[in-house]
């Protein structure tokens, strides 16, 4: 009984030790309006179903933001952003690390799939993936279209936001 009891403990032990939590950072959203100003939200929060043994190729699991949480330097503009995203019946996107691919020293390939706006489709992320001190750092970077997630860039008036949205991420998770 007791030997059963321990190796349970062990058992969940190890399976827990690879957990990673959201700690800080931002992911960043790049866009522009033609012909007048580049727009550049960015989640400061985010939930994290992640895992990691040693070795960052081990990196699964899924990254997921609210999309209450995106917000810019304009208010108006944020409300309007969130009506184009339809945020009330889509309010969360998330992005779900299938596969680590090594390019050498600290630097990945994340390739997973990205839901938003209640579209899912594979999407890639290029950069590195650190660990120092029970901390795991992910700086990587990605582009995808509005249009290919069934979002309209808004317009307004005669300006048009321009569909590729830039995205970058900065965050640093903790075991």
């Amino acid at each position: 009984m007791k030997k059963s009891l321990l190796g349970t403990l062990l058992l969940a032990a190890s399976l827990s030790a690879g957990t990673l939590g959201f700690e800080s950072g931002v992911i960043k959203a790049h866009t522009e309006v033609f012909g007048d100003s580049s727009i550049d939200p960015m989640f400061k929060k985010a939930h994290s179903k992640l895992s990691m043994d040693a070795e960052p190729s081990t990196l699964r699991g899924v990254i997921e933001v609210s999309i209450g949480d995106f917000i810019s330097d304009n208010k108006k503009r944020d409300a309007n952003m969130y009506e184009a995203m339809e945020s009330d019946k889509f309010p969360k996107a998330s992005f779900e690390i299938k596969e680590v691919v090594a390019k050498g020293g600290d630097n990945y390939l994340l390739k997973g799939t990205m839901n938003l706006h209640g579209v899912v489709k594979a999407m890639n992320f290029e950069g590195t993936v650190a660990e120092e001190g029970g901390k795991v750092r992910i700086k990587a970077k990605s582009a995808m279209k509005m249009s290919d997630f069934g979002i309209q860039p808004p317009k307004m008036v005669f300006l048009v936001v321009r569909d590729q949205v830039d995205l970058n991420v900065d965050v640093v998770l903790k075991r």
